[in-house]
Order: C-alpha cells, then structure tokens, then sequence
C-alpha cells in the first residue's frame, strides 16, 4: 500500500525549452529514483520548434509530451503540464533541475496538512551547496522585496518552515488549487515572481505555503534562465515583474506608500545612471497608464 502511494500521489510536470541535453539529465534522474514516476511526468515542450520533444519522445515514451508552436513562456507552459498532470498533487520542476533522492516520503506526510497550498523543495547547486531555500517577503516603501538568506528566514520546525513563496522550478503544488486560482498569471513574462504571485492570492484565500528542508533536488548553476538570456535580461524582468507584484499586492501602509517607493527608485536610478531600473520603471508606468485607459 505505502509503494503504491509513493507512485501515484505526486506527478511531475516540466515545462522545457531548447535544450534537449538538459531536459535528458532531468528525466534520467527521475527514472533513476523510480522509473514509474515517468508514466506520470508530463512535459510542455516550450521551444516554439518541437525540437526539444522531437529529440526525446522516443526514448522517454512513458512520458506525457506537449508541444507549443509558438514560445509561450514559463508561466503558460508550467499551466498547461500541471494542468494535464493526473494526480491531485504535482511536482512542478524546471528542466535544468534533477532529482538525486526521492523527495516523497517527506513531501507525502505534508500534502495532508490543513490548507496546504504548495511546498518548496530546497535545491542544492551540482556541488552541493545550498541554492534556494524558504523565502521571506518584506515591503520597503511599498515595494516588495524578497530575502533569500538562509539568516532571514523564519525558524525551522522539524524541518519545516513558513515561506512567502514556493519556488517555481521545485515546489509541489495542490493541483485543484493551483487550477481554481488559474495557475501562474502570465503578466509576469517571461519569467520570475510568477511564483510569488499565486502564493500571495492562494494566502488571500487562506492557504499556506511551508518550506520542507530534507525535500530537495539539485538545480544546476548553468540553469535554463541563464543559459539563454543575459544578465540584463534578467534583471529587467526582475525588476519589473517585481514593481507589477507590488502594485497588485501592496495594501495599507505599503499601498499608500507605493507612489514614493516607485519615485524613490527612479530618481536612484537615475542618478546612478542604472539604465536597467529606469526601463523596467518606464515599461511598469506604461502597463499602468494602459489599465488605467481600458477601466476609463
């Protein structure tokens, strides 16, 4: 009774791009812990090319394969493996992440807890080093600031911890949940604080998200992000997915504040010729005035 628990409670979605080699490792790694786990392991081939499913369906046929005509990012492409994921709970990885012990019989216990949104797995870089662990939002004049320091977080229980979010590319999700709140919101393209954003609606709707330290994969360095965008990309998509969290998000104090925090950093980027920020600002004001105009 307990393997067959241990095989059907958790699947597995993935969403992939470009890189055949990457998503290999991935698989490989699931099969070498359980190759069950594959039958039940869904994977949204992002590409826009197919290549990706082309080169791997074959050898990985137990698995589940969807192929997107056109990039539709990490958001829509973790929906839909989710989405067409059979179990009431689902292992959402990212295709440059690889499973070394099987993370089931801690994550098990946990999916029977009371209101349990998602669960974030701790992630260990290829040498074994700490990656990503709980997470903690703070709000600074309005905007939201995630800290990431092991030093910052809440104490762990067990083991186990609050987090403000459950990472995207290594956290288990309540599917009915996840469904009910329309999955990751694609307004956070391509990529990061998509994951913060259903954690802060699923804890509007009183759901938690909890941290589980002895559940955990390895998620290499050289990840899918940056191996594909360089360093300004990202920090331009961090800097104004972070301001689009913070306008929806913020309330109180830190709504009423927003406006102030908004300026402050545009004058400090400004000043400090951080051509980066002033865009992710500008293109941040630009959506807003847009909203604005289409509720007119």
């Amino acid at each position: 009774m307990a393997d067959k628990l241990m095989g059907n409670s958790i699947s597995i979605a993935i969403p992939a791009y470009r890189n055949a080699a990457r998503l290999e490792r991935c698989l490989n790694s699931i099969k070498k812990v359980d190759p069950k786990w594959l039958a039940l392991t869904v994977v949204a081939d992002d590409s826009g090319d197919g290549q990706v499913a082309l080169a791997l369906r074959e050898k990985f046929s137990e698995v589940s394969w969807i192929v997107n005509e056109t990039n539709q990012g990490f958001a829509r492409a973790a929906n839909s493996a989710v989405f067409a994921s059979n179990s009431s709970w689902v292992l959402l990885l990212n295709d440059d992440s690889e499973i070394v012990e099987d993370p089931r019989p801690s994550l098990i216990p946990l999916c029977s807890g009371e209101k349990i949104f998602a669960i974030s797995l701790r992630s260990t870089n290829e040498f074994g080093k700490t990656r990503e662990g709980a997470k903690r939002l703070v709000w600074r004049m309005g905007i939201a600031k995630i800290l990431h320091n092991e030093h910052d977080q809440h104490p762990l229980d067990n083991g186990i911890s609050d987090t403000a979010y459950a990472v995207g590319g290594h956290a288990v999700y309540n599917k009915e949940a996840f469904h009910s709140l329309g999955g990751f919101d694609s307004a956070f393209h391509p990529f990061y604080w998509e994951d913060v954003d259903i954690c802060a609606r699923a804890r509007a709707n009183g759901m938690k998200t909890i941290y589980c330290q002895s559940a955990s994969i390895v998620h290499r360095e050289d990840g899918a992000i940056k191996a594909n965008n360089n360093s300004e990309t990202i920090r331009y998509a961090t800097w104004l997915n972070r301001l689009l969290f913070s306008q929806r998000h913020a309330s109180g104090i830190q709504r009423l504040s927003f406006p102030l925090g908004l300026l402050w950093h545009r004058l400090h980027a400004f000043t400090t010729n951080d051509a980066t920020r002033l865009k992710a600002i500008a293109e941040y004001l630009k959506r807003a005035r847009t909203d604005r105009d289409r509720t007119t």
